[in-house]
């Protein structure tokens, strides 16, 4: 697997950006050219410069520096909510999948009430429900999308229930908790390892737009989403405050979205050929 990911320049570019965005984000009380709270209300909207890279905000502030510590939130917050949905999703999914009969259906008709509704529209719902908060946020992203894995890893484990391996361990009577945890878990690491990279991006795009509607993270924390809100409502008089944190979020969706099809590649070789 390590040769064929190494092979694989997609998945390498992929992974080695996300680090080193990643790692920018860690270092950027290093990084940062400036402090992104400092305002100086009259260096107003300034061009381009070596002491301002990007130029400056509606309030002075250096809209590089902001955009590096931006990273925290904005991929922190993704990252922890995917893995809360991955870790529901998985448990509930391989829960319905595994043990089939009542406990299958009362998993899966939950998913089904879960799925009946748009999901922006339910995320949304859930914030006014509970309050304008990051805390808030994270648990609608969790609670709304966890269905929709659920049921993508169910039919996973489904397929390999049948399977030699299962069944005689089985039939020697193993006990349930070695065959979940030995068998069918790492038979579905792939699909994880996908799922999680894909929700990924899904999240950086909810949580941008909840914060560019003001229900996300709040002034005066710098975060793509929230800069993209503050850029709206100087788009008249500068309009090219909004270019680096738009940009920025799509670059990273994208790579997230490549990375997820590149890992698939290097996990699950066979099932691309198919």
């Amino acid at each position: 697997m390590k040769e064929r990911f190494f092979r694989n320049r997609t998945a390498v570019f992929t992974v080695v950006f996300v680090l080193l965005v990643g790692l920018v984000g860690v270092l950027a009380p290093v990084i940062a050219p400036n402090d992104p709270y400092e305002t100086n209300i009259l260096n107003k909207f300034a061009s381009y410069s070596l002491q301002y890279p990007l130029g400056t905000d509606q309030l002075g502030r250096c809209v590089l520096s902001r955009m590096i510590y931006g990273i925290r939130p904005t991929l922190g917050l993704a990252l922890l909510t995917m893995f809360g949905t991955i870790s529901l999703g998985a448990i509930l999914g391989i829960m319905a999948g595994y043990f089939r009969g009542i406990v299958e259906e009362v998993i899966m008709r939950v998913v089904d009430v879960m799925l009946s509704f748009p999901s922006q529209i339910m995320v949304f719902a859930v914030v006014a429900l509970l309050g304008v908060s990051v805390q808030n946020v994270i648990i609608a992203n969790v609670f709304i999308k966890w269905a929709w894995y659920a049921r993508m890893i169910r039919t996973g484990v489904m397929q390999y229930c049948d399977r030699n391996f299962v069944q005689f361990s089985r039939c020697v009577g193993m006990p349930e908790r070695f065959i979940l945890f030995r068998h069918l878990l790492p038979s579905i690491t792939s699909d994880l390892v996908v799922l999680a990279s894909l929700d990924v991006g899904w999240a950086i795009i909810n949580i941008s737009t909840l914060s560019f509607l003001g229900l996300g993270v709040q002034a005066p924390t710098p975060e793509w989403g929230a800069m993209l809100n503050e850029a709206k409502n100087v788009m008249t008089s500068n309009p090219v405050q909004m270019i680096a944190p738009g940009i920025a979020i799509v670059v990273l969706v994208c790579v997230f979205n490549l990375m997820g099809d590149a890992l698939r590649d290097v996990l699950d070789p066979k099932e691309v050929q198919k």
